[in-house]
């Protein structure tokens, strides 16, 4: 007697989307979390043209190339290293500088 083994696909067995939206919201509250706690809203407020990119390991912030960014930038580094002790990297993206941090684990 043959066995029928029935074939599931993978998207009939994993819902897909259902899984993206949870990472986004996951990815999203994060954010939430490094803009207020880490960076703090009136620092990153003060950034012109700036973008913030959340991601599991590392969280990447690009502002502007002007002498103004600096003090600011700076600031965001002294907040994250006294709470984080982490290794920051910056350096410069065509007409942007960047920081380059661990992404924080929430707590």
């Amino acid at each position: 007697m043959v066995n029928e083994e029935k074939t599931v696909s993978v998207e009939e067995e994993l819902d897909l989307g259902a899984l993206s939206k949870e990472v986004d919201k996951f990815l999203e509250d994060l954010e939430k979390h490094i803009r207020i706690s880490i960076i703090g809203s009136k620092a990153i407020d003060k950034l012109e043209d700036f973008t913030l990119d959340v991601g599991l390991k590392k969280t990447y912030l690009c502002a502007k190339n002007t002498e103004e960014s600096y003090p600011i930038l700076a600031k965001v580094i002294e907040l994250f290293i006294k709470v984080y002790g982490a290794t920051i990297t910056m350096y410069p993206k065509g007409e942007k500088v960047c920081l380059e941090l661990i992404t924080p684990k929430r707590e």
